[in-house]
């Protein structure tokens, strides 16, 4: 397949960054740290230093959606943010009543909408859910997870794939082809043997390969459509969380990760952002359409 050359991207040490996305037209890479209510954001292609944003609510997801604008995804509900000036505009709120809840993974699908989960701040089992916003209605399309993760999309599968972090499985949901609205009861994809093992976030190439950060394996693995184990590639932390394609031909696989403090302090890639260079088949995260 290739030879991965794994790398730090940024060594600050993180609390739990997540959400890394890739903007094809600013070739910038952004990301968050849920825990510390943090926007960031690196140019890969200048010298320019990281950019930091602090957020009055948790952050947990975010999407592009012009030149000048991200959608985020924060514990009240959604955003239409301005990159250059760093004000937002709410779209709508969502569960912005229930204080034990807060956002968690989300991603852009290829119709132009946004899926997002929520689930309560102490992941209490059953009480996850997964929306979709589209269209400026937001529609519930799973219940009953607790840790919802792994949101991403194959269109000419017409998939959507999301994981359950506390049952250690990968779910796949059949999709309309005109409105990619979820159209089946969703099924198991990939089970994990061992169950306190966690899949995270993760994001499907051109050839519908799923790049897959599992926490507390300290690995990203690739899947095949049909579920083969196709590569692992070790990192230097345990907990990665997300990957995201980027780089001018989306041939780098950028990786974020948890600092855990069971690790010493002195290990220095724990909570850091990973690049892992010659990816062949990367594709760029489609804009939300607002």
């Amino acid at each position: 397949m290739f030879d991965p050359s794994v790398t730090i991207f940024e060594s600050t040490q993180y609390q739990l960054a997540e959400s890394p996305l890739w903007h094809p037209v600013l070739n910038t890479f952004f990301w968050v740290d849920i825990n510390k209510k943090l926007l960031l954001s690196k140019n890969i292609h200048s010298e320019s230093q990281l950019k930091t944003v602090n957020m009055p609510d948790t952050l947990s997801a975010i999407a592009w959606i012009d030149e000048q604008h991200l959608l985020l995804c924060t514990s009240t509900g959604l955003y239409k943010y301005h990159i250059n000036s760093t004000t937002r505009h709410l779209i709508l709120n969502i569960e912005n009543t229930q204080l034990n809840r807060r956002s968690n993974d989300g991603r852009a699908d290829p119709w132009g909408g946004f899926w997002l989960s929520t689930m309560d701040v102490n992941a209490k089992k059953g009480d996850g859910k997964i929306y979709r916003y589209y269209k400026r209605q937001l529609k519930a399309v799973v219940s009953g997870l607790s840790i919802p993760n792994g949101l991403c999309f194959d269109k000419p599968r017409l998939r959507g794939y999301y994981c359950d972090s506390l049952t250690s499985c990968i779910y796949v949901l059949d999709l309309d082809e005109q409105t990619g609205e979820p159209c089946a009861e969703p099924r198991v994809f990939y089970q994990f043997n061992n169950t306190d093992v966690d899949p995270d976030g993760c994001v499907t190439d051109k050839l519908g390969n799923l790049w897959l950060a599992v926490w507390g394996m300290g690995c990203v693995i690739c899947l095949s459509p049909d579920g083969a184990l196709i590569k692992t590639i070790k990192l230097c932390a345990l907990k990665p969380t997300c990957a995201a394609f980027g780089g001018k031909n989306a041939e780098l696989l950028l990786v974020t990760s948890a600092f855990d403090e069971a690790i010493n302090n002195t290990v220095s890639e724990q909570g850091a952002v990973f690049q892992i260079s010659g990816i062949k088949n990367g594709q760029f995260e489609p804009p939300v359409l607002l």
